[in-house]
């Protein structure tokens, strides 16, 4: 399996993991590692406590692991022990590796991975967590990743900044203060991991600044916001019927039901020896109890097939489709995923010889933590052990099926079963949930699908929709820019400091040349054409284009003849501020003759057109406010003149041309499409027929 970044022994993982990373800000004053280790300690106690009360609170059963953090110093003798690789995903992606340097190195923290299995819920519920300790604590700055690297942004993908892709936001992705921080990246070096240290410190040092949009921000919440509830509902309670041993040990310890569950709907042939014997839980005693699965367990265990063996002495009740028989198969199953975990416990002691072990001794070797002493000498002995408990201690992190068959064991040895009182349980039993949510339609996984996954819709369920909105985003889809990729939005992510130093120097380098020319250059307008800019570097065999970017170049150095301001300096025009006043006074009267001269005309082009067949195919915007009188007064030559809506005849123009394409490709439909919204089916049975009315402002 491939290293990830900052792994603890990694050869015990699993592709179904979250791993998560707290960094508290230390006292500085105290660089000792033992110091180091007690605040790290301390944090870790007030973390794990957060995460005790919201998940009892809420009945939490993990599927696989559960929550867990561990102290890291990170320490030279840690990072021996701890197999760390600095190996980012770029690198592994090109089989490069490379030892950790000083700058690579993480800085104390406390670390976690939990598997969640089949149940995605367990990686949402662990930000959820994660986002809860920050809130509380927020000196914390928190780094959640997987299996597929920064998963919040894939969960926010439609909001990211242009610059934000998968190699260029590793590394950058934060929690801190309930809110997720992205640390920005420069375009101009986007190959540049920055190290976790550096990124840590910057967010330590302003928690506001790299907050993400509110937009991006939503999605994390919206996809946690289930959590916020004290009622679980992802919960089944059912009644089942189970052997007295069985049933003691869900009773003393109810998360006992997801591991027993997955090794039975992951059972082998051996497993099913296990099962043919009934060891532990022998099947002549058993007793109707309450069991409480999570609803991804109880559907894994309700859709794995199996037929009981009746000469073990299993026995259903009723027919396959009363509640008894699916009682008693249930209970059938749960008991044989207890046995099945029984049969497989393993002491953690007795990992000390298997092949896992012996490989994390050679690749210990291989870094020279033994300090070249002698195999069997006094040192070499004291450095084995304690890397003997670093690694039992990490391996009894994650909820294996040998260790927690050890754990049922010890439990069912040490704990005595009360038949009686299980006894006078079963006339008091909380009737089972209905299991009428397993069943889904195509129908219904379909309009489920579409609604978390499908396109954007313009339209409500009753094809109203508002033209202002619709218009605008028309207006931003024409503004975004195709590329290889799809299509772009301009944005100004790409002003970074960097460019910014850029700009600078090259207008300061500008207004040394036009002082002496005596004449400026439009630098506001190339200051606009670098936040917006237009492609003139790629070659193209079109003459239209070549045509186009010579206007666009001779716009950008069109130079503006010596003005008549005064200047005895040949510093610059805007050197004296009563010069610049006066400058701006005449630039606002000159913008006003504009405006006026502007006005007029359109005044005038309203008034031809007021009455001709054009102009009264447009919609105009019924409105009874003073600016319409004023407007009124100022056409009084003209009979109930009511000025145009631009939003609503837009709409209905495009309206109009898709009614017209029947369904099919076309200019409207195409481009809806590549804007990625869709049409409802009540907006297009409204204008499935010619007899309908037109649009209106009350209707769109």
């Amino acid at each position: 399996m491939d290293k990830i970044f900052g792994a603890n022994l990694e050869f015990v993982r699993e592709d179904d993991y979250v791993e998560y990373f707290i960094f508290p800000k230390l006292d500085l004053d105290k660089n000792e590692d033992n110091a180091v280790r007690k605040q790290l300690e301390e944090t870790r106690t007030k973390c794990m406590s957060i995460v005790e009360k919201l998940t009892k609170e809420r009945d939490y059963i993990w599927h696989k692991d559960e929550f867990e953090l561990r102290v890291r110093t990170c320490s030279p003798q840690e990072l021996l022990l701890n197999d760390e690789s600095t190996t980012t995903t770029k690198e592994k992606a090109a089989n490069i590796t490379r030892k950790p340097s000083d700058q690579d190195r993480l800085p104390p923290h406390l670390h976690g991975v939990t598997h969640y299995g089949d149940n995605i819920a367990d990686e949402w519920f662990i930000v959820y967590l994660l986002s809860k300790i920050s809130q509380e604590l927020p000196t914390l700055v928190v780094r959640v990743i997987d299996s597929d690297g920064e998963f919040l942004l894939i969960e926010a993908a439609d909001f990211l900044p242009k610059w934000a892709n998968p190699d260029t936001c590793e590394q950058r992705v934060y929690i801190c203060e309930g809110f997720v921080n992205l640390v920005q990246n420069s375009p101009t070096n986007t190959s540049k991991i920055m190290p976790i240290s550096e990124a840590v410190e910057r967010i330590h040092n302003n928690p506001t600044l790299y907050k993400v949009s509110k937009e991006i921000q939503n999605c994390i919440t919206g996809r946690i916001k289930e959590f916020d509830s004290t009622k679980n509902d992802a919960l089944h309670h059912q009644i089942v019927r189970l052997p007295l041993g069985v049933a003691m040990l869900l009773k003393t310890n109810p998360s006992f039901i997801s591991a027993a569950v997955r090794s039975f709907c992951e059972r082998d042939p051996i497993d099913l020896k296990a099962c043919r014997s009934m060891r532990y839980f022998p099947p002549e005693q058993r007793v109707r109890t309450n069991v409480c699965f999570t609803k991804c367990l109880y559907a894994m265990i309700m859709h794995s097939n199996y037929v009981p063996d009746r000469n073990i002495g299993w026995n259903l009740s009723g027919n396959p489709n009363s509640e008894e028989y699916k009682e008693d198969l249930l209970g059938i199953k749960v008991a044989c995923g207890f046995e099945i975990l029984a049969s497989q416990a393993k002491d953690a002691n007795s990992e000390d010889k298997s092949p896992a072990w012996k490989a994390y001794v050679r690749s210990l070797q291989a870094k020279g933590y033994f300090r070249d002493n002698i195999e069997g000498s006094v040192e070499y002995q004291r450095l084995l052990e304690q890397a003997k408990n670093y690694y039992k201690d990490n391996q009894s992190r994650f909820r294996t099926a040998p260790l927690v068959g050890k754990e049922i064991l010890d439990l069912l040895r040490s704990t005595e079963v009360n038949i009686e009182e299980l006894r006078d349980e079963e006339n008091n039993l909380r009737p089972s949930d209905s299991d009428d949510w397993l069943n889904i339609s195509a129908e219904q996984l379909d309009a489920m699908l579409l609604d978390r996954y499908g396109p954007k819709k313009l339209y409500k369920s009753n094809g109203d929709i508002n033209a202002e909105e619709f218009t605008k985003n028309i207006s931003e889809f024409l503004e975004k820019e195709s590329a290889l990729e799809g299509v772009e939005r301009d944005s100004d992510d790409y002003s970074t400091g960097e460019e910014e130093k850029h700009a600078e120097e090259q207008r300061k380098k500008n207004d040394a040349t036009s002082s002496k020319t005596k004449v400026k250059k439009n630098h506001s307008m190339r200051q606009a054409m670098r936040k917006n800019p237009v492609n003139l570097n790629k070659s193209n065999n079109s003459e239209h284009e070549d045509s186009f970017t010579t206007q666009v170049k001779s716009f950008l150095d069109f130079v503006i003849p010596e003005d008549k301001w005064d200047s005895n300096s040949e510093m610059s025009d805007y050197e004296d501020e009563e010069d610049m006043e006066r400058n701006f006074a005449a630039m606002h009267e000159v913008d006003k003759q504009i405006d006026a001269d502007i006005k007029a005309y359109m005044d005038q082009m309203d008034r031809e057109l007021a009455n001709t067949t054009i102009g009264k195919s447009f919609d105009k915007t019924k409105t009874h406010s003073k600016a319409k009188l004023a407007t009124a007064e100022e056409f009084d030559d003209i009979e109930d003149f009511e000025p145009i809506n631009i939003n609503v005849n837009t709409l209905k123009n495009m309206m109009d041309s898709y009614k017209s394409q029947v369904g099919g490709s076309g200019p409207v439909s195409n481009l809806l499409n590549a804007m990625g919204v869709g049409m409802s089916a009540a907006a297009a049975e409204a204008m499935a027929g010619d007899d309908k009315d037109d649009l209106k402002e009350s209707s769109v």
